[in-house]
């Protein structure tokens, strides 16, 4: 009788371990990263004083350390729409994505708080997460999210689902972030690209108050619908 106990309480004991590295362990590492990359951009982006070239860097740099660091934990995604291409590519299931999702956009939230914790809002104010865009540039905005994200997320797609590319994924990753993000620079529109909708709406939430006029808000559909497209286009051409 306490030989079969042993070997139920064992049994039990193997399925909570594969449920939590599963299924919980992966949705933390996407929040963990997703609060890791903001962070960094973000207080990236107010000591280097929005130079183009060096928060491109850092934006690039800590993709590439932060796949290698949860990348077996979760895929490494920290992304919504590399979310959006996985699932599309038949690699996500609908309730993981939507799990990494959350995950990812929360986690985007928290990393720009702690942030703004951290830095007198005077600071913050003049970096390119802060600014808001203006109606003469919507069109260009909308085409600098899309064509970036489209490389990105062709560039996820062919490296990490195929066997040969996979070591060198995290690398390949991090520079089509690093070239995207410089050379789509842009002082008319107020920065660069994101390529990742968690990393703008974070800092739009943590720093939108209601004496701003809703202005980070009034464009801010830009940085959802043009990585969505580049995304669904991307997705095609793999396929």
């Amino acid at each position: 009788m306490s030989e079969s106990n042993g070997i139920i309480m064992e049994e039990e004991k193997i399925t909570k371990v594969s449920i939590f590295e599963s299924k919980v362990r992966p949705i933390l590492a996407e929040f963990i990263g997703s609060i890791i990359l903001t962070s960094i951009v973000c207080a990236g982006a107010i000591n280097t004083l929005s130079s183009g070239l060096t928060n491109g860097v850092i934006y690039g740099l800590t993709m590439v350390f932060l796949i290698i660091a949860f990348g077996d934990m979760s895929g490494g995604y920290f992304n919504p729409v590399i979310t959006l291409g996985y699932t599309l590519a038949r690699v996500l299931s609908i309730p993981q994505a939507v799990c990494y999702f959350f995950a990812q956009i929360i986690g985007g939230i928290v990393g720009a708080a702690l942030v703004r914790a951290s830095y007198p809002e005077s600071e913050f104010g003049g970096s390119w997460l802060y600014g808001s865009l203006w109606k003469d540039v919507l069109l260009e905005a909308m085409l600098a999210e899309a064509i970036p994200t489209l490389i990105l997320v062709l560039t996820v797609l062919i490296t990490t689902l195929d066997k040969e590319k996979r070591r060198l994924s995290p690398l390949a990753i991090g520079f089509s972030i690093i070239v995207c993000s410089v050379t789509s620079y842009s002082e008319r529109r107020r920065g660069f690209t994101f390529m990742n909708p968690a990393l703008s709406f974070g800092p739009a939430v943590a720093y939108s108050t209601p004496y701003d006029g809703g202005e980070l808000w009034k464009y801010h559909y830009v940085y959802w619908v043009g990585p969505l497209v580049g995304t669904l286009v991307a997705s095609l051409l793999y396929r």
